[in-house]
């Protein structure tokens, strides 16, 4: 049976509990309610005198005997209805005002508990705590059963045992204050040790930053020497192969009839000897059935891919300084045709036939391409310097060409294996072909600096020859920088090279297709100097 209700009140963050123990418990704002509520925590469109809620006690159980139909008020989230049984736990609701009650009836217990009963015994004390809750004017049942059941507990404690707990709390306490004590002292230590260990290794950091600049700037310096002094073998090693030596012939036909021109036919003397001829030069002719006059030339050349090869124009056309073609007699007008024209690389057995593609006006410059369809993929393409910047006085520059043709590669072997070659192979075409063969054919490398500069040529000390035109002249970049076409003949240390943007500008006339884009524009300089300036003859 109910012998009281505890009332759980809550409006917002405003929260509070009531016991009632009246045969009508009535919920509202008048003066004669038993629980009052502020006006401000009800709706403005109440109808009713005050009242919110009454509650009847019948059959041992709290009922709803009446209540306000004009506030929607919610019990367990359906509408209110009268005579509804307050049971444990239901709410109710008043919305929108957010006001919200929880009732827990209170029941009384028999003279006898059954010890099957499931109700919960409820101490002496607890009970009058919570009467006493009931009595007060504040009302607050939960601060007043907190403070009975402290009270009570306290009383059945035995003093020993408190005087046990007392001296335990202290020592944990001090234990506790102790360990934080010595904790912080550490951490303190700590702390500092780390500042200075923070401190030390940022000055290590400075010294190892100053360090590596030092380190790094050594490391540059040495590496400028390192790649002067080994520029030479470097660029031997990656672009050797791309070299060439070239070589052909050449002869004159008759203007008008095309008929080629022949040495003149030996005289006899009486006694059937042959007539000594004087010194001067042979007139050639178009009659008669002696041999054909044939001039045979060598140079060097490099490729620069998309099947093209650099030289020089007066290798491509070797009539133009060839000394027994411009001595002939004027007695026959007679006009060049190139015979045949080859480029023997290194590393490769087989010459490649070379087709005369375009000639420079004003530099000594050619383009020919590789007559083949399918080009060694061995034969690396030499690359061409377009910054103007990278020529300059007293740079280092390698030189890689065949200066004194294959007379030079014969010296490099014995005198003995020398001669017997020479007398196996007397014409130009076998003995390259052998040489070829015996992958003998390969460039002279050289190194020097840059001494002087011109519009339209680069004068520099590293040593060459006759045979050397055509030659690749490197930048200390390992570009190719310009193309050897003379040597100046009173001092032998003093060559010279056409620069290589006048080479870019012939090839991509002549169709060239450069291996990356190109972003300067021709140059064009209008400087008048002749090749045959005071001693300079072509290689």
């Amino acid at each position: 049976m109910a012998t009281g209700l505890v009332i759980h009140i809550s409006s917002g963050d405003d929260k509070h509990t009531e016991v009632l123990t009246d045969e009508r418990i009535r919920i509202g704002s008048r003066e004669d309610c038993a629980l009052r509520l502020r006006m401000s925590d009800l709706p403005k469109r109440s109808n009713g005198d005050g009242l919110v809620l009454e509650l009847a006690r019948s059959n041992g159980s709290y009922r709803v005997a009446a209540f306000d139909s004009s506030l929607e008020i919610i019990h367990n989230g359906q509408r209110l209805q009268t005579d509804a049984e307050i049971r444990d736990g239901d709410e109710v609701q008043i919305p929108p005002t957010g006001l919200a009650l929880q009732f827990f009836p209170i029941f009384s217990l028999p003279a006898v508990v059954s010890p099957a009963s499931r109700e919960t015994h409820l101490a002496p004390f607890i009970e009058a705590a919570a009467i006493e809750s009931a009595a007060t004017a504040r009302r607050d049942d939960a601060k007043v059963f907190l403070r009975e059941f402290t009270r009570e507990l306290v009383r059945e404690i035995k003093p020993s045992t408190k005087l046990v707990t007392l001296a335990i709390a202290l020592s944990l306490v001090g234990g506790i204050l102790y360990i934080g004590f010595s904790m912080f002292k550490e951490m303190q230590r700590s702390r500092r040790l780390i500042d200075d260990q923070r401190a030390q290794l940022t000055s290590m950091k400075d010294q190892v930053l100053k360090t590596n600049d030092t380190l790094t700037d050594l490391g540059r310096s040495n590496k400028e020497i390192r790649d002067s002094l080994s520029l030479a073998v470097k660029l031997r090693s990656e672009y050797g192969s791309g070299v060439c030596l070239i070589a052909g012939s050449f002869y004159f036909v008759e203007a008008g009839t095309g008929r080629p021109l022949r040495y003149p036919e030996t005289q006899m003397t009486e006694s059937g000897g042959a007539v000594q001829s004087s010194g001067d030069p042979q007139t050639l002719t178009s009659e008669g059935k002696a041999a054909i006059a044939e001039y045979e030339f060598v140079g060097s050349g490099f490729y620069v891919g998309d099947g093209f090869v650099v030289t020089n124009r007066h290798i491509a056309q070797p009539w133009l300084a060839d000394d027994r073609a411009q001595s002939l007699g004027a007695s026959v007008r007679g006009q060049p045709r190139l015979k045949k024209l080859n480029a023997y690389f290194p590393e490769f057995p087989q010459p490649i036939g070379l087709k005369f593609k375009l000639a420079g006006q004003r530099d000594d410059l050619a383009v020919c391409s590789l007559d083949t369809k399918d080009i060694p993929t061995q034969i690396p393409l030499l690359p061409l310097e377009r910054d103007e910047k990278a020529v300059e006085v007293g740079k280092t520059v390698v030189m890689m060409g065949y200066p004194s043709g294959p007379d030079r590669l014969l010296a490099l072997l014995d005198d003995a294996e020398s001669q017997g070659i020479q007398q196996r192979y007397g014409s130009l075409d076998s003995l390259l072909g052998y040489l070829a063969q015996n992958r003998r054919i390969q460039p002279l490398t050289t190194q020097g600096n840059i001494t002087d500069l011109d519009v339209r040529r680069i004068a520099y000390d590293a040593r060459t020859a006759e045979g050397g035109s055509g030659a690749p002249l490197f930048g200390p970049s390992g570009r190719v920088i310009g193309v050897n076409f003379a040597v100046f003949t009173e001092n032998q240390a003093s060559n010279f090279a056409v620069p290589i943007r006048y080479g870019l500008a012939l090839l991509e006339r002549a169709g060239w297709t450069a291996p990356v884009e190109k972003d300067a524009k021709e140059s064009e300089a209008a400087a008048s100097q002749q090749n045959a300036h005071a001693g300079l003859v072509p290689q």
